[in-house]
C-alpha cells in the first residue's frame, strides 16, 4: 500500500503519516508538500522510528515500507495507491467565537484555491482513490470531484470523527468503553450532524435514548470540537481521532474481510433521495474507493434532518463558482 499525503508536514497530516507506519510498518509513504524542508524533516524522523515498530533488530524482521518526502511539483513522478489531502490555508480563528458558520466561510474562501490547484495536479497520476480532510469538508470533497470529473466512487470525505464523539457520549451514559458503543453519524462535517440513533447499539443490542439524551448527544458532538481547541491552542488540530479514523479507512479499502459500513462523505446520486451535493452516508469500501453506497432505513427525524444537511450543504455548492 502507498499512500500519498498532500500537505503531509501539517499536524494532521505528519501525524497521519506516522499512525500508517505504526500499524503498518511495510507500508509506502509519500509526504508531499510545498514546504519541503519541514516534509523532509517529517519524513527522516519517521523512517527512525519504523526502526522501533518493526522491533529491529530482530531477527527475521520484516518491515519494508519506505517514508519520502518530495515537493508539490512533483506529484507526477509517484505512483500512490491512494491519496489523502490534508492540505489547508491558515486560518485565524478565536475558538470561543469559532461556533458560527463565519468559520466555514473563511474555511471555503481559503480552502478552494488550494483545491484547485491540487486537482491539476492530480489529474496527472489519476483517477485514483482520493480521501479529503480539507475543511468544509463536505464542499471541498464536491469541489474536488467536480473539478477532476472522475467517477464519483473516487471520492471520500473523512467525517469519522463525529462518529467517535457521539460514541464516547454514549458511553459516558451507560457505563462502558467507548468501543463497546456504535452510533453512525450522516450528513454534514458540521452544524447539521444527524446522529442515526435508530442504528446505535451498547454491546451489540440495541438502546432506545429519549429525546432528551439524543439532544444531549449531538449537542456534545457539536461543541466538544470547540472546546477541546480552546484547551489545546486553535492553532492545532484533531490530529488524533482524526489519524486513527483515517487509518481505520485504509483498512476498510485494502482489507478485504472488513465490510464496515463507514459514514464518510461522498457525492450523492439519488441516495435517500438527494441529488448534486456531497455529504456523509454510509459505504462499503475497496481499493478503488466506494464499492458500494448503503441506503438504511432511517426514522422519518433523521430523514429529514439529512435532508437538511443536504440542502445546507447545497447551498455552498451553488455559491463555489464565486471563487474561481
Amino acid at each position: 500500500m502507498h499512500v500519498a499525503i498532500i500537505g503531509g508536514a501539517s499536524t494532521i497530516g505528519s501525524t497521519f503519516a506516522y499512525t500508517i507506519i505504526a500499524n503498518n510498518p511495510n507500508a509506502d509513504v509519500t509526504i508531499v508538500e510545498k514546504a519541503e524542508d519541514a516534509a523532509w524533516g517529517h519524513a527522516t524522523d519517521i523512517t527512525h522510528s519504523q526502526y522501533h515498530f518493526a522491533d529491529s533488530p530482530k531477527e527475521g524482521s520484516s518491515a519494508s515500507g519506505t517514508i519520502e518526502s518530495i515537493g508539490t511539483d512533483e506529484l507526477e513522478t509517484i505512483e500512490p495507491d491512494v491519496v489523502v489531502i490534508t492540505a489547508r490555508a491558515p486560518l485565524e480563528i478565536d475558538p470561543k467565537e469559532a461556533e458560527n458558520g463565519d468559520v466555514r466561510k473563511k474555511e471555503l474562501a481559503g480552502n478552494v484555491p488550494i483545491i484547485d490547484n491540487i486537482a491539476t495536479q492530480l489529474r496527472s497520476i489519476g483517477p485514483l482513490p482520493v480521501i479529503v480532510v480539507t475543511n468544509p469538508i463536505d464542499r471541498i470533497t464536491y469541489r474536488l470531484w467536480d473539478r477532476l470529473k472522475w467517477d464519483r466512487e473516487r471520492f471520500l470525505g473523512f467525517s469519522l470523527a463525529e462518529t467517535a464523539r457521539a460514541a464516547e457520549t454514549i458511553a459516558s451514559l451507560y457505563d462502558v468503553h467507548p468501543s463497546k458503543v456504535y452510533c453512525p453519524t450522516m450528513g454534514e462535517h458540521g452544524d447539521n450532524v444527524v446522529p442515526i440513533f435508530s442504528k446505535a447499539t451498547v454491546n451489540g443490542d440495541r438502546v432506545s435514548l429519549s429525546e432528551e439524551q439524543r439532544a444531549e448527544i449531538t449537542e456534545r458532538v457539536l461543541e466538544i470540537p470547540f472546546k477541546i481547541a480552546e484547551g489545546r491552542g486553535i492553532e492545532d488540530s484533531s490530529r488524533w481521532v482524526t489519524s486513527a479514523g483515517l487509518s481505520r479507512v485504509l483498512r476498510n479499502m485494502f482489507d478485504e474481510t472488513l465490510q464496515d459500513h463507514l459514514c464518510l462523505s461522498v457525492p450523492v446520486d439519488g441516495e435517500y433521495g438527494l441529488e448534486d451535493g456531497c455529504l456523509s452516508i454510509p459505504v462499503e469500501l475497496n481499493e478503488s474507493g466506494v464499492k458500494r453506497t448503503i441506503e438504511w432505513d432511517l426514522s422519518s427525524s433523521e430523514a429529514q434532518r439529512v435532508e437538511t444537511a443536504h440542502n445546507n450543504i447545497q447551498t455552498d455548492i451553488n455559491r463555489l463558482d464565486t471563487f474561481n
